[in-house]
């Protein structure tokens, strides 16, 4: 049995820097993208022209959806409309009640599908829960680009190696 914490690919990568061809080599057809850290800074609602640009060459070869846990249906609502994506809003993960109703909404075997987020704690154990695959990706700063320090991640990295 795998750990609910276990990283499919830990990328130390933003997004935008994910290779397409890598995801399908991986048999992966479909992505459920984390939205705050992971395709937009946490402070910021602009999206940086690399991840769009990413997004746009995505969809070409995956079935993507938006999955976040902020509250706010605008917020996430505008960055869907933005990118001209199907979501789901205050999605509570790790709990899986909201990944799984859009894994059935994607409609295709969980299998080739993955998570893509910038949270072990959040992205990661969902995906495990929901038996996709995980990708761990770096947080945007407010001009998208990796940040160079993730205090958070570094303190869910340390706490998972004594978990696991």
């Amino acid at each position: 049995m795998r750990s609910i914490l276990n990283i499919n690919w830990d990328s130390n990568l933003p997004i935008y820097n994910i290779s397409q061809s890598e995801l399908q080599k991986k048999g992966i057809n479909s992505l459920l993208l984390d939205v705050d850290g992971t395709l937009v800074n946490r402070k910021s609602n602009m999206i940086p022209k690399a991840v769009k640009n990413w997004i746009i060459e995505s969809k070409k070869l995956f079935s993507l959806y938006l999955i976040s846990n902020n509250p706010s249906k605008k917020r996430i609502e505008k960055i869907a409309k933005e990118l001209n994506l199907s979501y789901k809003y205050n999605a509570s993960k790790p709990r899986k009640k909201v990944t799984l109703s859009a894994i059935k909404e994607i409609g295709r075997e969980p299998k080739n599908i993955a998570i893509i987020g910038d949270r072990i704690f959040t992205d990661i154990i969902v995906g495990n829960r929901c038996d996709i695959k995980t990708i761990l990706v770096k947080r945007l700063n407010r001009d998208g680009l990796p940040i160079k320090f993730n205090l958070t991640l570094t303190i869910e990295k340390l706490i998972s190696h004594f978990i696991k």
